[in-house]
């Protein structure tokens, strides 16, 4: 054998070994198809052999190039690998998320909040939701803020669909709106203290119409009682609309001694009753 055949041999080996003997040969689709085509290119590279050193040296070259271009190298599969791993998620995901094909978390109201954690599905666009989904609802009045025509009802105070107060709810009452000795002039006191009803009512006034209830205790004449409960009631819408409140939906309405909560045979039952209660009027 001369030197021109054993050149031929050692590249044939060498192309063989390279293009479907490698590690990655596990990947390829077809087994059968990369032995007989390097097969096929080992018996063309002897059969140049035969014929002369030239035409050996180009058929093994030959064999060699198309078993590597038929059986790819690690690097190269490596590369393909890394390119279909490349996926970018606008949402990462966490635990409990669902996640579509690509593995990336899915949102579908876009609130911001990934769905598998997301307790109120669908929220509208735009809507401020806390950290399970759900709209915020300030007040605690069971309707959201987008919703709700009365922000900031006082708690407790029961609400229709809209959020605002039911007819004949008291939004507040507040005891200690003090007046001077049998007048219907507001103390400075009083005046702070009813600085809590115009919080609570320029939320309201707009939509509901209140009732501003004056109450006195049981000291003095009934008929008495009736007139100056009526002017201290009057007294305080007055204080209120200077305060920005709609005096349109304001009704100041005497009680007189009429509606004790207290007894008043005691000075602090007597205290509890001089009060004044905002009522939402039934239209």
């Amino acid at each position: 054998m001369n030197i021109s055949v054993k050149l031929t041999a050692a590249l044939l080996t060498i192309g063989l070994l390279a293009g479907c003997a490698g590690p990655n040969q596990r990947a390829y689709d077809n087994f059968t198809l990369c032995s007989a085509v390097g097969g096929l290119v080992g018996g063309a590279a002897v059969g140049a052999a035969a014929s002369g050193g030239s035409g050996a040296v180009g058929g093994a070259a030959v064999g060699a190039a198309l078993a590597l271009l038929l059986c790819p190298s690690d690097d190269a599969q490596a590369e393909e690998v890394a390119v279909a791993d490349t996926t970018t998620c606008a949402l990462e995901p966490v635990p409990g998320a669902l996640r579509d094909a690509n593995g990336c978390a899915m949102d579908s109201d876009n609130d911001g909040v990934v769905d598998g954690i997301d307790m109120c599905a669908n929220t509208p666009a735009g809507v401020t939701v806390d950290e399970v989904g759900c709209p915020i609802d300030s007040d605690r009045d069971g309707v959201a803020d987008y919703k709700d025509l009365c922000p900031n009802t006082p708690e407790g105070v029961i609400v229709d669909q809209d959020g605002c107060p039911i007819a004949g709810q008291t939004i507040l009452s507040l005891t200690g709106v003090n007046f001077e000795f049998d007048k219907a002039s507001l103390t400075a006191d009083a005046q702070s203290t009813l600085d809590e009803a115009v919080e609570a009512l320029l939320n309201t006034d707009e939509v509901v119409e209140v009732r501003v209830e004056g109450h006195t205790d049981s000291i003095g004449t009934e008929a008495y009682n009736q007139k100056l409960s009526q002017e201290r009631a009057e007294s305080v819408v007055e204080y209120l609309v200077s305060k920005g409140v709609n005096g349109n939906n304001l009704i100041p309405v005497g009680m007189g001694e009429t509606s004790p909560i207290a007894n008043n045979e005691s000075a602090a039952g007597r205290a509890l009753n001089r009060r004044v209660d905002f009522v939402v009027n039934t239209k």
